[in-house]
């Protein structure tokens, strides 16, 4: 097989296996409790959210982990935040270097009302802290875990080249707008500060042990211990 072709191939399987990591994983305890596992804000459609919301409307409280999620895309971050509320929501302001405009999130005619937890760590980034925000602003969820990254300026990516007969591809990145919350503020550089700061031992990540999805649980008034929480949603290596 040419170079070429093997190289398209792994190319292919790469992104398989990124989608595979990338993928949203649900756990339900009885009517009580469903815990969503969203490592990324990657494109989803309404209908795939729906979903999703969907599924949480048949329990009475719902913990949307967020630790490790770097954001992702603002349409899925803004349908995520119409499942949450029965009434229009401002995100926040989108204050670019030519316009500022609201980002508003849209009253969703069936959406979750249950008990909202929400968990974070210092990995949890744009779209993931925005989500994480807007809750405690709203007065809608706890947020659990450790402070978030404060990186939620959005940036646009340029692609270029150089050369004539021999070309190199190059891209660059230019910040170009902030997101300033309702209550005024940006997060950037600052992160979210969750309502209850719980962090793992490292005895307890040694061992596998989850005691801040333990402790979500207990919140929501389910019994939960940190093995079993350590259990639900087990760290995949990506291939070498």
């Amino acid at each position: 097989m040419a170079n070429g072709a093997s190289d398209l191939f792994d190319l292919v399987r790469k992104e398989q296996t990124d989608e595979h990591l990338r993928r949203a994983r649900i756990v339900e305890r009885g009517d009580e409790l469903m815990i969503l596992k969203l490592p990324a804000f990657d494109y989803r459609t309404p209908l795939e959210v729906a979903e999703m919301i969907g599924k949480a409307r048949k329990h009475k409280a719902l913990i949307v982990d967020l630790r490790g999620n770097g954001g992702g895309s603002v349409e899925t971050l803004r349908h995520f935040v119409d499942g949450m509320f029965d009434r229009d929501v401002k995100i926040g302001d989108r204050v670019g270097r030519k316009e500022n405009k609201p980002e508003m999130a849209k009253a969703s005619h069936n959406p979750f009302l249950g008990k909202l937890i929400v968990l974070v760590d210092s990995e949890s980034a744009s779209a993931a802290e925005l989500f994480a925000r807007v809750m405690q602003i709203e007065k809608r969820g706890l947020v659990l875990g450790d402070r978030t990254s404060g990186s939620v300026m959005e940036a646009r990516h340029y692609d270029e080249q150089w050369g004539t007969d021999t070309v190199v591809f190059y891209g660059v990145s230019v910040t170009d707008a902030d997101v300033i919350m309702s209550d005024g503020k940006s997060l950037e550089h600052t992160g979210v500060t969750p309502d209850e700061l719980l962090l793992p031992s490292p005895a307890a990540l040694a061992n596998n042990r989850d005691p801040v999805l333990a402790r979500a649980a207990e919140l929501a008034g389910v019994n939960l211990s940190s093995d079993e929480a350590g259990k639900l949603f087990p760290y995949e290596w990506p291939p070498e």
